[in-house]
């Protein structure tokens, strides 16, 4: 886990303020924002000439500059200085995170503050050493040149994709008992004794002794069973098939319009509005 920690100036009090919140409504402690401001850091020289190895003070405990780095990084490190310097002289503030993992938040973190329109120091520093000027404004003598700038945003659509439940789909197997009925032919044996009258004939040999005759009676009853087979089956599936639907919604634009005030012939023009590039 690697600490690190990032820097970014502003030409205002206010927007630095708006970044420190947005930074620790991220989640880095309140400890690890620190904002500097006032008419310069504590050590750090306004001149554009510094030597090679001054000493650096406030500035090169902040950035953590090491005394061994090489004469290229330590002028580049002290220009940077110099701009961060001129820019809290001017009226502005820098801002300083902690970072204490570098490889999960730093990238957030250095987008967060990137968004609150930081200064941007390479362009700033270009501009102090083309005119000279200890402002925090770049600015020529001269009222002539007098240069001022005004940034033009422009949204852009971004289309994203979710997955939504649709709602589920149920499928129950379950058991219905119907009534049936089949008519079936049973056989039933009945026993019946008829006495009928005889003519005289000859007297039979076991005349006058014991005698018994069974016969036993058979019926046929219903016997009730049941066999199963397979009628049907039911597949199920689930078909997944692509569809384009079209988006609508509005993106803004900043568009800019130049009006010139004719103070000599006290007219007004209106120019065409120039759109952003």
């Amino acid at each position: 886990m690697t600490q690190e920690t990032i820097v970014a100036a502003f030409d205002s009090a206010a927007q630095a303020d708006d970044a420190a919140r947005a930074v620790e409504a991220a989640g880095i402690p309140a400890a690890n924002i620190t904002q500097h401001a006032g008419t310069s850091a504590e050590e750090v020289t306004t001149s554009d000439v510094t030597p090679a190895h001054k000493e650096r003070g406030f500035w090169a405990r902040l950035f953590g500059d090491d005394e061994d780095d090489d004469y290229a990084h330590e002028s580049t490190t002290m220009h940077d200085h110099s701009v961060y310097d001129k820019t809290m002289a001017g009226g502005g503030s820098v801002l300083s995170v902690k970072v204490d993992n570098v490889e999960r938040d730093g990238d957030r973190i250095l987008d967060i503050m990137e968004s609150h329109n930081p200064i941007d120091i390479e362009e700033r520093a270009t501009g102090y050493a083309a005119t000279g000027t200890t402002s925090a404004t770049p600015m020529a003598s001269g009222a002539s040149n007098d240069t001022q700038t005004i940034q033009l945003a422009e949204e852009a659509l971004v289309v994203g994709k979710r997955v939504v439940n649709r709602g589920t789909t149920r499928i129950r197997r379950y058991v219905v008992e119907t009534p049936v009925s089949e008519d079936v032919s049973l056989r039933q044996e009945n026993v019946s004794i008829e006495r009928r009258p005889v003519s005289a004939g000859t007297v039979a040999t076991d005349a006058f002794t014991d005698k018994t005759i069974e016969v036993t009676e058979m019926n046929e009853e219903a016997v009730v069973g049941k066999t199963a087979s397979v009628v049907e089956e039911v597949v199920i599936r689930k078909d997944v098939h692509d569809r384009v639907e079209t988006v609508h919604d509005t993106v803004r634009r900043e568009e800019l319009e130049v009006e010139k005030t004719d103070d000599l012939n006290g007219g007004t023009t209106t120019g065409t509005p120039v759109k952003a590039a």
